[in-house]
């Protein structure tokens, strides 16, 4: 009776309860705009990982700093040897000094790899001695200092542009999703009540919880460390769950009204059955989200994090500020109606000879018929996912139209992108001399191996910077490296080798995603040294592997405990053993359909040109991740509500297949309604110039369009019919233990009745099998 009484409470402090949100919401505006500024950019690595460990080796004991910018000129009338092309970069750069942090610079005249085969093209790299983040944050104020040449293209790319210009494009979708998503989401809204009024509800208290959520973001985000792509999820989830749960609660209190309750008592009843029902969906959403906490990766963390915000938000402002609205609209929700401004005011149908309960007797009378084919699409739609591919997000996926993404194209065109992301080993040796001869012996032994091999381009290290020397020479060389006279060989020696640690650098013939420089990875971890060294490799390629390597370890413990605790909650809502188990299986053939759209459209690059986006020949690892912990939540809202509602019937009738028709009939048309909700809102992102956020905008529309309608019209009543009343089926002794759950059954109202109004025979639809009542007993099948 909790959510009865909460609904009682609610309806006689109405105003209370709305001034309280109109509060929040007054606190949260000013603090919308700033939600960017405490978020971390990256987020796809782990400490732990080795590749991590190996960078944070270099840095701590070579200076070894991957905050880079790169930037590019380009001449039609220069070459890159001519004096007018060095001046004016040199006047380009001359500022630099002057930045906010330190900088050094190393230019293609010192090194001509950096100059492209035709002469025309070149890149001088910029380090900043600071963290990416701070760099990254300090990028526009440290590009003021560089200057634009009179007579030569400049380009900028690089890391921390990468990272600058995500932050920037990420606000540019979120504004342009919202533009799209609210005004779309109204108009499916009103179609679906067939009311201007009741449509505005949902999208009112779908936009307070947004707001509510992305001002929490911002006061989370300077607790602890979040993602910056946690920002368009939270509002995609945030509109979707926000409008989805407002529609069956306000589809529900318009049914109550319908049914002659005064308005206190539709408000109670609401909360009491539809209220119900979005407290047990959010929490499977909530599940499902919180499986990406035991994640060690920032943005899987703070998806996790912010995911369980969101669930938290949007129920609470459907159970609470839905209400309180909804008790001041009171009669008024059916106002402006389309029937009613076109006259055309019908009586409804009785739930038997609707469309969804005559649809559930169509599929119930041929439940293999439709089972078989509807089965084996969902499996088909699935099979690109055997093809899937992983890489990290590199600037192709942000829009040609950004510098840093310009940049990335002219580097893959014109030079070898493994020469700025280069494989790197670290030596360490357990003694403080890695000059020694010894050391230098078996580096130098090393490194004759990986020149050998057909993938390396170059290999450059300390035993291979100058090719005309001898192990020997190199050994009597690093004897006393203090009498080292070459300005060059002094500076290179300082950087590549201090104490106890070395580096050496593998440039591949092959790009930094491809299969043979993973290989090339995996061989050079597998080598050994001897004499006591060790050695840890990174690089842009070692950090891919690790980061699909350490999400995919953790993911099946993860799945594992989502799946658990989702069906332990569906055990304890619907009290069957069965019932839980087929709507997991019910969700994983719809997220199955997903992944193989997303590998079919993103990866292989089908729709590439419709949807305007270059195809990425890959999936980022964490995106299947993402979708699956989103999804299986999502996805199980539907099936929350549509088997509340089957059960709702079912504990007053124990008609299995009445049940599924009447349930289906009262839920069918809410739940497309509210599919076609969240799939509208997903769709506005795929407007999104961020390749990752168009990705998984379609993949979950895809999957929740699918799963609202051919799952849960047609799937879900077939395999209801087929299992009978083993639907319903739990041993007596955990019946015992399971709390009650029925859903508030002393407000029940009996739907269609056959004979006199005290009969609990509820009609069947035609052609729907029956079944004797005194063949069912809960939790039994005879």
């Amino acid at each position: 009776m909790f959510f009865y009484s909460l609904g009682r409470w609610v309806y006689r402090h109405k105003w209370l309860v709305i001034f309280a949100w109109l509060l929040a919401v007054g606190i949260s505006l000013p603090l919308v705009p700033r939600v960017l500024e405490p978020l971390k950019t990256g987020g796809f690595a782990n400490p732990d990982m080795e590749s991590a460990k190996a960078a944070a080796t270099l840095q701590a004991n070579l200076g070894y700093n991957s905050s880079t910018i790169v930037v590019f000129y380009q001449s039609d009338k220069f070459r890159a040897t001519d004096e007018q092309f060095i001046q004016q970069i040199e006047t380009s750069l001359a500022d630099l000094k002057n930045a906010p942090f330190k900088t050094s610079l190393r230019s293609h005249t010192v090194d001509p790899r950096q100059i492209s085969p035709d002469g025309k093209t070149v890149y001088e790299l910029v380090t900043v001695e600071a963290d990416n983040e701070t760099a990254t944050k300090a990028l526009p104020d440290i590009l003021k200092h560089i200057k634009s040449p009179t007579d030569l293209k400049m380009t900028i790319g690089g890391g921390l542009a990468f990272y600058n210009d995500i932050e920037m494009v990420s606000q540019s979708d979120l504004g342009r999703a919202e533009i799209v998503a609210f005004p779309v989401a109204i108009v499916a809204l009103a179609l679906a009540f067939g009311s201007v009024v009741a449509g505005v509800l949902p999208v009112m208290v779908g936009g307070a919880g947004v707001a509510v959520i992305l001002a929490s973001i911002f006061a989370l985000g300077h607790i602890t460390d979040l993602s910056i792509f946690v920002v368009n999820l939270a509002t995609l989830l945030g509109l979707g769950l926000g409008l989805d749960y407002s529609l069956f609660a306000a589809s529900r209190f318009r049914e109550e009204l319908a049914r002659g309750r005064s308005l206190e008592e539709a408000v109670a009843i609401t909360l009491a059955t539809a209220g119900k029902a979005v407290t047990f969906s959010g929490l499977t959403v909530l599940i499902g989200l919180s499986g990406l906490l035991i994640f060690q990766f920032n943005v899987l963390r703070s998806v996790g994090i912010v995911g369980i915000l969101v669930v938290f938000v949007s129920v609470l402002s459907s159970i609470t500020l839905l209400p309180a609205i909804l008790s001041v609209v009171g009669y008024k929700i059916n106002a402006l109606t389309f029937a009613g401004l076109l006259r055309r005011n019908k009586p409804p149908k009785p739930p038997e000879e609707g469309f969804w309960a005559r649809l559930a007797g169509l599929v119930m009378r041929r439940p293999f018929t439709i089972f078989i084919p509807v089965l084996l699409l969902l499996v088909l739609l699935g099979l690109p996912f055997l093809g899937i591919k992983f890489s990290s997000p590199d600037e192709s996926i942000l829009p040609i139209s950004v510098q840093s993404r310009q940049a990335y194209d002219i580097l893959n065109r014109e030079f070898n992108r493994s020469e700025i992301i280069p494989i790197l080993v670290v030596v360490q040796t357990p003694k403080n001399n890695i000059l020694s001869p010894d050391n230098i012996y078996y580096l130098s032994e090393f490194a004759q191996q990986l020149q050998q091999d057909p993938r390396v381009a170059r290999v450059d290290s300390i035993v291979t910077i100058e090719p005309r020397l001898s192990l020997v020479q190199y050994q009597i060389l690093y004897s006393d490296p203090s009498r080292l006279q070459d300005a060059y060989l002094r500076e290179f020696l300082n950087g590549f080798a201090r104490g106890n640690t070395t580096l050496i650098s593998i440039v591949s013939k092959y790009s930094p995603n491809a299969q043979e420089t993973k290989d090339l990875v995996s061989k050079i971890r597998n080598s050994t040294l001897g004499n006591g060294l060790t050695l840890q490799v990174t690089g842009g390629t070692a950090g891919i592997m690790d980061v699909v390597d350490g999400i995919y370890s953790v993911f099946p413990y993860a799945g594992l405990i989502i799946v658990v605790s989702t069906y332990l909650v569906l055990l304890v809502l619907l009290r069957s053993i069965v019932l839980p188990l087929k709507a997991i299986l019910m969700n994983a053939l719809s997220i199955l359909a997903s992944y193989g759209m997303l590998v079919w459209v993103f990866q292989e690059g089908n729709l590439a040109n419709l949807l305007n986006f270059k195809p990425l020949g890959f999936i980022e690892p964490s995106l299947p991740i993402l979708m699956f912990c989103t999804l299986f939540g999502l996805s199980m809202d539907y099936e929350v509500f549509l088997l509340s509602r089957i059960k709702e019937n079912y504990d007053h009738s124990g008609n299995n297949s009445a049940s599924v028709a009447i349930g289906l009939q009262k839920s069918g048309k809410i739940i497309t309604s509210a599919a076609l909700i969240v799939v509208v809102v997903c769709l506005s992102f795929v407007t999104a110039d961020i390749v990752l956020v168009k990705a998984l905008g379609l993949g979950v529309a895809v999957a929740v369009g699918l799963d609202a309608t051919i799952v849960r019209a047609l799937l879900v009543p077939a395999t209801m019919r087929l299992l009978g009343n083993w639907n319903w089926y739990a041993p007596q002794w955990l019946l015992r233990i399971l709390p009650e759950t029925k859903l508030e059954t002393e407000v029940f109202i009996p739907p269609v009745l056959v004979g006199s109004p005290s009969s609990s025979q509820v009609l069947i639809p035609p052609g729907l099998p029956n079944r004797n009542q005194d063949e069912i007993k809960q939790g039994q099948v005879k």
